[in-house]
């Protein structure tokens, strides 16, 4: 699948032993009798459609969702009853994993397009946690990666930096999956995309049409090609890390 395009279109139920990104999401360094016991406890949901929710915030805490196809977002509402984006979720992404504290959704979690998931209960996945060392191990660093990712949205960045840095992880984030680094669908509207990093949507797409101008990407609607890598992150300061 390398260099194709990210397409939203939901596969047929693969199980984690036969599935194409068993090497991004739990499976990872598990053998073949400790995948066995992983599938039993993961569901394939049906597909969701366009802005379908898959849990709602306060709703009580079972489960943590691996997506299989499409995109998926995370809300939070804050005091004001104002949204705000906090994460995008990509084929073989997990999410949900910032309820197992409090025992609640501590967010909302909607679908972007027609997309699918697998749901894994946690209780069960915790125990079957406690016996694989490998599994334990792979949901520790997911854990991280996630308190990593919260941290990232909170350093004080200019409008240019978010907007690169953005596109830029989105690139690294594809370019696991098999896809190109370099030319990949803007599933979210961009009033998503200004939502997530704290921006007016006016000033999204005046940053998408300076950087069309400056020549370091091409833009046709959902169509996102980056020409300059270099300079995309170099003025996302994350050059020493991306």
């Amino acid at each position: 699948m390398a260099n194709q395009i990210a397409s939203s279109r939901a596969p047929s139920f693969l199980k984690c032993s036969q599935c194409s990104l068993g090497n991004l999401c739990l499976p990872v360094g598990m053998n073949n009798q400790d995948m066995g016991e992983l599938e039993s406890i993961i569901d394939s949901t049906s597909p969701y459609n366009d802005d379908a929710p898959v849990y709602t915030a306060g709703q009580s805490f079972d489960k943590i969702f691996a997506v299989k196809s499409g995109m998926f977002k995370s809300v939070i509402v804050d005091s004001l009853g104002n949204d705000h984006i906090t994460g995008f979720h990509l084929p073989g992404e997990l999410f949900g994993l910032d309820a197992i504290h409090s025992e609640k959704y501590t967010s909302s979690a909607v679908s972007l397009g027609t997309s699918s998931l697998c749901a894994i209960e946690y209780k069960e996945l915790e125990h079957l946690s406690h016996r694989l060392p490998s599994l334990q191990h792979q949901l520790m660093n997911l854990m991280s990666k996630e308190v990593r990712t919260s941290q990232s949205l909170n350093v004080d960045l200019t409008a240019e930096q978010k907007l690169a840095g953005f596109l830029v992880a989105l690139s690294s984030r594809y370019k696991q999956r098999g896809y190109s680094e370099t030319r990949f669908h803007l599933v979210m509207p961009r009033r998503d995309i200004a939502n997530h990093l704290n921006m007016a949507p006016e000033t999204v797409s005046r940053l998408f049409k300076r950087f069309a101008n400056d020549g370091l990407l091409e833009i046709n609607r959902t169509d996102l090609t980056i020409v300059n890598m270099q300079a995309l992150k170099e003025m996302s300061g994350c050059l020493s890390v991306c």
